[in-house]
């Protein structure tokens, strides 16, 4: 494990990408089965989701939704506190929010009030996403999957009907992130019948592990220096 993520810049490796986008993808299909189909991370969908509840006097539909996408703004906005504050370990720091808050979340009976749980997910979520932000130098997303669609899509049109070369491992990386979500939201969907609210714990240990490997690779390469 301790080599896993070896490369130039070990943030942007694409086995780690892969894998918090399997997470986020797990993660998100959590919140919306099991927490009154609220959204943690695709904010777009909540902004439907929050103009169908106003459109029907839903009062607690707003507030989850609403809730949900003010946390996810301020995940995003502490990143970059951690950023300027933090010299080289920044991103290990951005982690440690998501798996505190799904430790708790997991703990929690399924009653809990989603106006509280889920956006403290999305705000730990948002962390995650803006930390880890690269694949191999291609901007991507590890929480939410219709932007990557779009690239995927664009490289494969390039590469095939151009024949631009250059789009050939863009087109590859961004279809293992889209199948990478795609196949944690279907694990997501198979834990939860049989684990409920601790289904989250299994995104927990995933990123947990990928923390710890994250941050003995990083204080080898910075050893090394």
């Amino acid at each position: 494990m301790h080599n896993t993520f070896a490369q130039h810049n070990l943030a942007e490796a694409r086995l780690l990408a892969i894998v918090l986008t399997f997470c986020g993808g797990f993660t998100d299909a959590f919140t919306y089965i099991q927490c009154n189909h609220t959204l943690a991370a695709a904010q777009t969908g909540n902004i439907v989701f929050l103009s169908a509840a106003l459109a029907n006097h839903n009062f607690l539909g707003v507030v989850d939704r609403l809730a949900s996408l003010v946390a996810y703004v301020v995940g995003l906005a502490i990143v970059s506190v951690f950023h300027a504050h933090i010299a080289h370990y920044w991103r290990v720091f951005c982690l440690i929010p998501i798996l505190i808050i799904g430790m708790i979340v997991g703990g929690l009976p399924a009653s809990f009030p989603t106006y509280i749980s889920v956006p403290a997910i999305s705000f730990g979520l948002a962390m995650q996403n803006a930390a880890f932000a690269k694949i191999e130098g291609l901007g991507y997303s590890n929480v939410f999957t219709s932007g990557n669609i779009k690239k995927s899509v664009v490289a494969w049109s390039e590469y095939c009907f151009h024949h631009d070369q250059s789009q050939r491992r863009a087109a590859i990386d961004y279809s293992l992130i889209v199948c990478s979500f795609a196949l944690g939201a279907i694990a997501s969907a198979q834990f939860q019948p049989i684990m409920k609210m601790k289904t989250i714990w299994v995104a927990v240990l995933i990123i947990l592990i990928v923390n710890v490997s994250y941050y003995l690779q990083k204080w080898s390469l910075e050893d090394q220096k």
